[in-house]
């Protein structure tokens, strides 16, 4: 049987077996600069998503399309927002969403904890079809021209005819005895879609027939324990031109030339199941200790680390002009210099954040509580 562990059951099995009890307590707050030399930040817009986030489900991200950011909660409302905080639309779908939002092609697409596909209109919310599969989604869906692509809880990819929903091919993927809940989300590059594995593998598959391409390990199990060998990749990779960046739990960050097949260019050891963000030059990393690192994307060397915000359960990061922002389980946003990892300031929001990302040259932040607010930095652009 599969099971698929919380985070929050990982980190209490881990601290079972560790001899310090306050081994995993979050660090305080940091001390900052002084209050002249601060970041500071101000809130532009506020909108409420649905009734917010339950801590035991996979949590669904933010999606941009256009002019549009696309929300969701757990109590199934799925909402566009426009670049002046304005819900343009709701809709309703009465189930846990727990895929992520997927926006493309004037396409939005949500997955639920009943194993539903939803296609809505970008524009209008309006439903298009609806897909039943056999298994829960736990991640976004990838989409193509032609097609939707979900990976469900057993290890399941499906290649939907993006007009009718139908299914045109499926894909299976080795499962573990034991894994993480969720899956990092595929990812669509040139006519394939690369897919990860719970042993610790990616897989490129031809996005229109679902054929194997190639794969390429990018983690290896070590350890006595099923638990010691997890090596789940749930974090969203990351693509930049012909490289592959791919994080895992408990394994490496693997950089990978994908132009045809896969050749590796660096590995550092990682173990991290957050999604990883990049600058012009630098990789930065969340671990599951919740320090903040960065790599130079070239070497894989580390630059830096930060390790004042340990165990504090942080956020993706997100790169924001000359920033590196990562919110806490605290509802505490932290700014940081993406050059050094300096801390430069920090502001609360209200509940855990579960996701960033930049619109309209704005940080937009998602907390637990499903308060979705939007964030200005005097000078910031994004990038």
């Amino acid at each position: 049987m599969i099971k698929r562990l919380s985070l929050a059951a990982i980190v209490i099995a881990l601290a079972a077996c560790s001899s310090n009890p306050n081994e995993h307590k979050p660090s305080p707050l940091p001390v900052l600069p002084a209050k002249t030399q601060q970041i500071k930040a101000q809130k532009i817009y506020t909108v409420q998503i649905g009734k917010g986030l339950n801590v035991t489900e996979v949590a669904p991200h933010l999606a941009m399309q256009n002019d549009k950011l696309y929300a969701a909660s757990h109590n199934g409302v799925i909402a566009a927002i426009d670049v002046q905080g304005k819900t343009v639309w709701q809709q309703q779908t009465q189930q846990t969403v727990t895929g992520g939002v997927s926006a493309a092609y004037g396409r939005v697409v949500v997955a639920t904890a009943t194993a539903d596909v939803w296609l809505l209109d970008a524009n209008t919310g309006a439903m298009q079809w609806r897909k039943t599969l056999l298994s829960p989604i736990l991640a976004a869906a990838a989409q193509s021209a032609e097609r939707v692509i979900v990976q469900s809880s057993d290890g399941k990819v499906y290649g939907l005819d993006a007009k009718t929903g139908n299914t045109i091919w499926v894909f299976d993927t080795p499962v573990a005895a034991l894994s993480l809940r969720g899956y990092a989300s595929p990812v669509v590059m040139n006519e394939n879609v690369i897919v990860t594995t719970e042993l610790g593998k990616v897989m490129a598959l031809d996005a229109n027939t679902g054929i194997a391409q190639w794969e390429s390990r990018v983690a290896t199990p070590d350890g006595r324990s099923e638990l010691e060998r997890m090596v789940d990749i749930d974090g969203a990779m990351l693509v930049n031109d012909d490289t592959l960046y791919v994080g895992s739990y408990q394994g490496q960050l693997t950089a990978l030339n994908v132009r045809t097949k896969p050749q590796l260019k660096w590995q550092q050891a990682l173990s991290s199941y957050r999604a990883l963000a990049q600058s012009e030059s630098l990789l930065f990393a969340v671990d599951a200790s919740s320090h903040v690192i960065a790599f130079d994307k070239i070497t894989g060397q580390v630059l830096w680390k930060q390790q004042a915000l340990a165990w504090r359960n942080l956020s993706k990061p997100v790169s924001f002009n000359n920033y590196l922002l990562v919110g806490d389980n605290d509802g505490y946003v932290h700014i940081m210099a993406q050059d050094s990892g300096k801390l430069l300031g920090r502001f609360s929001v209200k509940g855990a954040v579960v996701d960033l990302t930049v619109f309209n040259q704005q940080l937009w932040v998602h907390t637990q509580k499903g308060q979705l607010s939007a964030w200005s930095f005097a000078g910031a652009v994004a990038q």
